[in-house]
C-alpha cells in the first residue's frame, strides 16, 4: 500500500475550449474515481477557484487569450508555491518549455490525439500529488523535529553520510561557543573532536551509517569553534532529515 494516500485528488483543468475542457474532465474521472475535476476557461476564474476551494493540482493549457498558460503559472507559483501544475498545451515548443521549467512547472505534456493522451495525463497527475503530499509529510516531520528539539536542553547535532553537519539545535550552538549555526553548517564532525579522538569516532560514523543501528555511549574530548577543549559523552542513532539518511548526535556533559 502507498504510504502517501492518492485518494480524493481535486484537479482545476484551464482552458478556454470550453468543450475540450468537457472532454478531459470525463476522461481524467473515468480513468481513476479518485479525480473530481473542475474547469475554468480563463485565468481569473481559476484563480478564484483557487481562492474558493481546495485543490490538488492544476492542468492548464498554454494559449489562451489576455493571460496565457504561463502568465498563470507566475500568479500560481506568487501564492501557492507547492500546488502541483502541469501545462497540457496543443502549442509545444522548446521556448515554451524553457520558460515553464525556469517558472517552476510541475510537469509538461503536449496534447495529442486519441484517449491514450488522457491516460498518460491522469498518471502525470496521479504522480504529481502523491510527491507533493510525500514532500508535506516531510515538512510535518521536519516542523515537529524542530519544535521538539529545537529548544531542547541537551545539544544535538546532524551530521549527513559525509559527516558534515546539516543542523545544531541552540543547546548545541551555545556549547560549541558558537554564535550561530552559520559557524558550524557544513564542517565535520572531526573539526569539534580533539586530534586523538577522530579515527575511533569515525569508526562509530561509518558503522552506524553502515548498520543503521544506534551506537554505545563513549566520551570525547570536543573542540569548539574558540578552540576550547570540552569533555562529553556523546550518543549517536541513525535519524532521517529531509529525506536524507543522517547521523543524530546528542552530547551529555
Amino acid at each position: 500500500m502507498d504510504h502517501f494516500s492518492i485518494d480524493n485528488i481535486r484537479v482545476l483543468h484551464v482552458d478556454d475550449d470550453s468543450g475540450f475542457a468537457d472532454i478531459v474532465s470525463e476522461f481524467l474521472e473515468r480513468e481513476d474515481d479518485a479525480f473530481s475535476v473542475e474547469t475554468a476557461t480563463s485565468v481569473d476564474d481559476a484563480l478564484t477557484v483557487l481562492q474558493d476551494a481546495r485543490v490538488d493540482c492544476v492542468v492548464s493549457d498554454y494559449d489562451m487569450p489576455q493571460k496565457d498558460g504561463l502568465d498563470f503559472l507566475e500568479l500560481v507559483r506568487d501564492d501557492y508555491p507547492g500546488l502541483p501544475f502541469l501545462l497540457f498545451t496543443g502549442k509545444g515548443s522548446e521556448e515554451i518549455a524553457s520558460r515553464a521549467i525556469s517558472a517552476g512547472v510541475t510537469d509538461y505534456l503536449q496534447k495529442g490525439t486519441g484517449t491514450e493522451q488522457y491516460t498518460v495525463l491522469a498518471n502525470r497527475v496521479r504522480n504529481a500529488v502523491r510527491s507533493s503530499r510525500a514532500e508535506t509529510a516531510v515538512r510535518r516531520t521536519e516542523d515537529r523535529y524542530h519544535n521538539l528539539v529545537d529548544t531542547a536542553p541537551i545539544p544535538i547535532l546532524l551530521f549527513d553520510h559525509n559527516w558534515e553537519a546539516l543542523y545544531a539545535n541552540e543547546a548545541a550552538v551555545a556549547f560549541l561557543d558558537a554564535d550561530s549555526f552559520t559557524e558550524i553548517a557544513g564542517k565535520k564532525a572531526s573539526d569539534f573532536l580533539h586530534p586523538d579522538d577522530r579515527e575511533a569516532a569515525r569508526k562509530r560514523f561509518q558503522r552506524l551509517m553502515r548498520e543503521d543501528i544506534s551506537v554505545p555511549e563513549r566520551e570525547y574530548r570536543v573542540v569548539t569553534v574558540e578552540g576550547e577543549t570540552k569533555t562529553a559523552t556523546v550518543a549517536t542513532a541513525p535519524g532521517y532529515y529531509r529525506g536524507e539518511k543522517v547521523a543524530q548526535a546528542m552530547l551529555y556533559r
